[in-house]
């Protein structure tokens, strides 16, 4: 940053119209285009945790050229003005900016984990729940074992990815947040239909189901590749898909394990093969056992809710409902009245 100036860091969302100060953000991505007057221009977009903002770089700026070089979801310490009108609101007028870094940011309070989105549990938390989890409820010495051979052998990567790129859960930690979900949600069905039916025979399988709700997206992990922004698939991802990569995932480390329930590995396999519930959704086949039903029911639910809560958690206009949610059947949900905050934060789950 240009030397002499006093630095005032602020949030990025606190700018004021005219205010010129720094603030930490990341580059989200750059939209080349040209003006009426055949004139090049780039729309760079920065956010931090709270909002994305726009700062579009006119073929007159001096940074236009520059910024061919600056790294989409890479963190940078920016000087600018912030500049408001109806149209777009909020916008930046760049001055200068580096990557971010270093002893002298942090002493600025410079964190990379407050400018991305991210799972509102610590990281490790879940994990450890979905752990205790396998400890409690998965009787089945090999079962336990592969389901704890996948979650240890992958705990970094677990942390770090998202559910999705777009349709829920899509945050850092996001993934195994939705693990964790789905396998509170499961437990409880089995628990109360396998009470409430307790003349089948052979009974609900609380193992199989446990360790399904588990590993039902673990091939997400070679399905997509971590990015701070938005995840993206990989090839493999694109050409195979994260239910026939977790799926054999789990078949390869069965085989490592040795001498596995043939039927228990078959009934793990197929609710994992099903939890999309229809062929036209991705799912190889439609459920076709109650274990396999009750992890679908589980997953669409979770998977849902997410992405309506997350919907009525960004609208702040006047609207009584929020926009179209897509991953819902299109349909708007209605906000309702809020009621006041409560006096101290509930206890974690």
């Amino acid at each position: 940053m240009a030397s002499g100036i006093e630095s005032s860091v602020i949030r990025l969302g606190d700018f004021q119209d005219g205010q010129e100060a720094e603030c930490f953000a990341v580059l989200v991505n750059r939209d080349k285009g040209t003006t009426k007057k055949n004139e090049p221009f780039v729309k760079c977009y920065f956010r931090d945790r709270h909002l994305t903002v726009e700062a579009p770089l006119w073929s007159d700026h001096r940074l236009l050229k520059q910024s061919d070089g600056w790294t989409d979801g890479l963190a940078y310490r920016i000087r600018a003005r912030g500049e408001f009108n109806a149209r777009y609101g909020l916008q930046l007028k760049l001055i200068d900016l580096r990557p971010a870094g270093g002893p002298d940011d942090e002493a600025d309070g410079f964190d990379y984990g407050d400018l991305v989105e991210r799972s509102k549990f610590p990281s490790g938390d879940r994990l450890g729940k979905i752990l205790e989890f396998v400890g409690r409820y998965i009787e089945d010495e090999k079962l336990s074992e592969l389901v704890r051979r996948i979650l240890e052998g992958h705990a970094t990567q677990l942390e770090m990815m998202p559910a999705a790129s777009h349709m829920h859960h899509n945050v850092t930690g996001g993934l195994v947040e939705h693990l964790w979900s789905v396998t509170r949600v499961s437990i409880m069905l089995a628990e109360h239909y396998g009470r409430y039916y307790d003349e089948l025979n052979p009974p609900l399988n609380r193992d199989v189901i446990v360790a399904a709700a588990i590993l039902h997206d673990i091939g997400k992990l070679r399905e997509l590749e971590y990015h701070p922004i938005e995840a993206k698939y990989t090839t493999e991802g694109n050409l195979i898909g994260h239910i026939l990569m977790g799926r054999d995932l789990v078949r390869d480390t069965a085989r490592e394990i040795g001498e596995f329930p043939v039927e228990t590995l078959l009934l793990l396999e197929h609710a994992i093969l099903a939890h999309h519930g229809k062929t036209e959704f991705g799912s190889p086949k439609p459920p076709a056992t109650l274990e396999a039903m009750i992890l679908h029911y589980a997953d669409e639910l979770d998977a849902k809710f997410n992405a309506v809560a997350k919907a009525l958690r960004a609208e702040n206009g006047d609207d009584l409902f929020t926009k179209k949610v897509w991953a819902a059947e299109n349909q708007r949900f209605y906000r309702g009245t809020p009621l006041p905050p409560p006096d101290q934060d509930q206890p974690p789950f």
